[in-house]
């Protein structure tokens, strides 16, 4: 038995530095992000998880002011380095009521990974949602799965609310690319129309 043991413990002593780095199993983890943490790899990284995830959070504020109320949504975007996000939901509901009264709000994603072993981080964007008025707008927005559950936007009276979030804070943890090459989230704010970390 004290010999197994022994023989037990060698061998995690003889892993690799590589293969000690894979917290998930599987393959290990990949190496440190190249060069310095700037906007173009955040943002990289941001469409990534996003692509990933498809379903997302939203979070409204509480019009009592106590903690936001947060439902798990089917979003369009982002696909560009506005990561603008679409969204839709009905006139009648809660998420609606919370948005015409503070348009604030958050949009947060779950970065999934197959190399990560389904734990690749998280994006959380911080902004703004429009209510889209225009029936081209409110097309061009559109995601076709959302015509299972919701009107057509181009029909009138339809009841839908179609919202276009523009994001001016993005936080991630991008355990794929390692970006920092540990664990502490990445910051970008929009200063002047631009991103900057």
């Amino acid at each position: 038995m004290l010999r197994a043991r022994l023989l037990g413990a060698a061998t995690a002593t003889a892993l690799t530095a590589k293969t000690a780095q894979s917290f998930f199993g599987g393959d290990p983890a990949p190496p440190p992000h190249a060069g310095p943490v700037t906007a173009e790899s955040v943002l990289i990284s941001a469409r990534a998880i996003a692509a990933v995830a498809k379903i997302g959070f939203v979070c409204t504020a509480d019009p009592g002011g106590g903690a936001p109320h947060c439902r798990v949504m089917d979003l369009r975007g982002p696909t560009d380095d506005s990561l603008t996000i679409t969204l839709v939901t009905r006139a009648t509901t809660r998420k609606a009521g919370e948005l015409a009264r503070d348009a604030r709000c958050t949009v947060a994603f779950h970065g999934g990974s197959a190399r990560a072993g389904g734990e690749n981080g998280y994006l959380s964007l911080g902004g703004s949602a429009t209510a889209l008025a225009a029936p081209a707008a409110r097309r061009a927005a559109w995601k076709e799965s959302w015509t299972l559950f919701h009107t057509a936007p181009e029909v009138p009276d339809s009841g839908v609310v179609v919202y276009e979030f523009a994001p001016d804070v993005v936080e991630l943890v991008d355990n794929d690319r390692w970006l920092r090459g540990d664990w502490r989230p990445v910051t970008l704010r929009r200063r002047d129309g631009a991103w900057v970390v």
